[in-house]
């Protein structure tokens, strides 16, 4: 009786004092580890990268572009090759006057904040809203100059990802049960920002499905607490909704706001059926010898040519010094060997180039038109040559070849061990690099300030000013980075080796007793499902198409990474509280 009384009380001490109370020393010290953490970060200068036609600098001149009134600009083979939900934030932060790296980082902090206080909610315990929040802020990664330092996605997809996930564990999982109408009037507000936050998400990058394995572990625990389903189907549909409807409205906005410019619906061009149906067609045809990274070889170009006139249009740019250009940069990259034809991981640039030098990308309609025109040619070639082709396909995912099962899963192993050392990198500063218009551009859009040129010389009578305050910093992030590296290294493996050890016993009990596992398994789950599903994807993309063994593809996961350590310490440990209550 003793033991079920204790977990009576712990029981409804949780639901008359649903969050913990902090000490003013408590939010001094969280302040002083945040205005740490961002006095380190700001000793990292943006990387200018002026040729990065595709990556940097698109987004810097997107953001120009919406700020002038011309939304995208004018129509080229560029517009809707990425999502624009960056370029909107780089557009904000402009407006505010301050540097782009102080704001990624605030808001960064600020999420993390919220993640650890979430955390500690959840457990009862300020120590690990504490330990949460100091492994969040000094993550190594983000003294990395060419991974944090870039004018790129990542900086504001870390905080989308971590943010998504955070309100997904307090919409789901924190909440007290109650029937999903009165849940429904109390926080529609937080679903309402989870579907706004998630749109934004949507639109930033281009593999946002990432995250739908942890979100559905969340939801799943929502659905289990329900009861009386019948009476309450109609709350739960509306509780589930309005996030749904709130994210359709982002994506909504934005494929209006492209329709209305260039008229076509959509935000991204390698979500289109269109592109994806021309593209899956190219790459439906079979290859006289087949080779691992290779989808569009010449032996299979020569095929397209016979099959489809759409085709032959874009021989001079694949046959010309369009395809030696991104033969060079397929070459610059260490993918596999001998590099005598464009790879998978351009190959949908080379295409959109070919069909632009070939006069297709006059407007967006033109565009589509032709896509569309090339994958019917193409399949119609393969209906009539039927050996030379693969089933039909409408997908940019290369086609299945024996053997990827196991590159993926040891390629997912690699991307794992580098997750874990975070790519054992010290602390270093990136230069920038390009013509003197291109970083007039980041400097006015980023606010600065940005790194140096390479050969740049020192403005001072020939002298560099260093200030020790920035050799301190150095030194500092290089000591924090040598010691969490090293923890993670270990932490991390030792982390999912618990969870895994609590997921057998925590469901074990769960069929013995006809119980759902404690909310703390479920949150420690979707996390482990977020980094298991990222692995597996850049593991995929690694072994099929495009390295992806790089921080920068981990950049996002990192926090989840390294929050699994106090997560699964503090889920250990309320196992071994709960056991010994109910042994007593």
């Amino acid at each position: 009786m003793a033991g079920a009384d204790a977990v009576l009380l712990l029981t409804r001490q949780k639901k008359m004092t649903p969050r913990l109370s902090h000490s003013r020393y408590f939010w001094i010290l969280i302040t002083a580890f945040a205005a740490l953490s961002l006095w380190l970060r700001m000793a990292f200068p943006i990387v200018a990268a002026g040729s990065a036609i595709h990556d940097d600098l698109l987004f810097v001149r997107w953001a120009a572009e919406i700020g002038m009134g011309n939304w995208l600009g004018e129509y080229n083979n560029l517009t809707h090759a990425k999502g624009v939900g960056y370029s909107l934030f780089l557009l904000l932060n402009h407006a505010t006057g301050l540097p782009l790296k102080f704001t990624e980082h605030t808001l960064y902090l600020a999420t993390a904040g919220f993640f650890a206080f979430t955390i500690g909610q959840l457990y009862r315990s300020r120590a690990a809203t504490l330990l949460t929040f100091v492994l969040l802020a000094f993550f190594p990664t983000a003294w990395v100059g060419g991974a944090a330092g870039r004018v790129v996605r990542e900086g504001l997809y870390i905080s989308q990802s971590l943010m998504l996930l955070t309100l997904g564990i307090r919409c789901f999982v924190l909440y007290e049960a109650s029937s999903p109408a009165k849940q429904l009037r109390e926080h529609w507000l937080s679903l309402v920002l989870l579907g706004l936050l998630g749109g934004w998400f949507w639109i930033t990058r281009e593999e946002g499905v990432w995250l739908a394995p942890a979100m559905t572990v969340l939801v799943a625990y929502w659905l289990f607490r329900q009861r009386a389903w019948r009476e309450n189907f109609r709350a739960i549909g509306a509780f589930l909704a309005v996030p749904i409807v709130a994210l359709l409205l982002v994506i909504g906005i934005i494929n209006t706001i492209n329709f209305a410019f260039y008229g076509v619906f959509r935000n991204n061009d390698f979500r289109s059926s269109d592109f994806q149906a021309g593209y899956g067609a190219l790459s439906r045809i079979k290859h006289e010898h087949w080779r691992k990274y290779v989808p569009f070889p010449k032996d299979a170009r020569e095929k397209a040519y016979e099959m489809s006139a759409a085709a032959r249009e874009l021989k001079p740019f694949f046959e010309g010094p369009g395809g030696q250009m991104w033969l060079s940069i397929t070459c610059s990259q260490p993918m596999a060997l001998p590099c005598d034809e464009i790879q998978s991981g351009w190959l949908m640039w080379a295409v959109r180039d070919a069909a632009s030098g070939a006069g297709h990308y006059v407007n967006a309609g033109e565009a589509k038109h032709f896509y569309r025109r090339l994958a019917k040619e193409i399949n119609e070639g393969c209906r009539l040559r039927p050996d030379d082709c693969l089933p039909a396909r409408a997908t940019m995912v290369p086609p299945w070849h024996q053997g990827y099962a196991t590159d993926t899963l040891l390629a997912s192993w690699k991307v794992f061990h580098t997750l874990a050392t975070l790519g054992d990198m010290p602390p270093y500063v990136s230069v920038s690099e390009g013509g003197a218009k291109y970083l007039a551009l980041y400097e006015v859009v980023t606010n600065g300030p940005l790194a140096p040129l390479q050969d740049a010389a020192p403005a001072w009578d020939g002298h560099a000013l260093k200030s020790p305050r920035d050799a301190l910093r150095m030194q500092l992030a290089s000591s924090i980075s040598t010691g969490v590296n090293q923890l993670s290294s270990y932490g991390l493996p030792l982390a999912f080796c618990v969870w895994l050890l609590w997921s057998i016993a925590a469901l074990y009990k769960s069929v013995r007793q006809k119980r759902i596992p404690d909310p703390a398994w479920w949150v420690t789950t979707a996390i482990a499902m977020a980094v298991t599903t990222r692995v597996l994807l850049l593991g995929f993309l690694d072994a099929t198409s495009i390295p992806s063994n790089n921080m920068l593809y981990l950049f996002p996961l990192v926090p989840l990474s390294l929050a699994m350590l106090p997560v699964t310490l503090w889920g250990a440990i309320s196992v071994w509280k709960s056991t010994k209550v109910n042994h007593s």
